[in-house]
């Protein structure tokens, strides 16, 4: 795991307890910003897993990238509570680390 998916794991633990602290519309100044870095983070991750091609890695990475979009605007636009971002965030970045693990044997581009 590198740095950036684990500011991600930091930012989406942070917007976690942030949502299950503060009530929902205070709730939001925290997971706006927490958002709004992880969207620029999961795009750096996102850049990093396509140059040595990493399927899963890149596929967390696109999904953190809409995650992080619903997280700063914190999923009023679809009725989605602030928790369920917060937690997909956090829970996205652990997916690859728990693929890597299941898969047959070590595959290029994979540590």
């Amino acid at each position: 795991m590198r740095w950036p998916r684990i500011a991600l794991v930091v930012l989406g633990a942070a917007a976690t307890v942030a949502a299950l602290a503060v009530q929902p519309p205070q709730a939001f100044a925290f997971t706006g910003i927490a958002g709004i870095a992880a969207f620029v983070l999961a795009a750096g991750c996102l850049a990093a897993d396509m140059v040595p091609y990493r399927p899963v890695h890149a596929l967390a990475a696109a999904l953190s990238l809409a995650d992080a979009v619903l997280l700063a605007v914190g999923g009023r636009a679809l009725g989605i509570p602030v928790l369920l971002p917060a937690v997909l965030l956090l829970l996205l970045q652990l997916a690859p680390a728990g693929a890597e693990r299941f898969s047959d044997g070590p595959r290029p581009g994979f540590r």
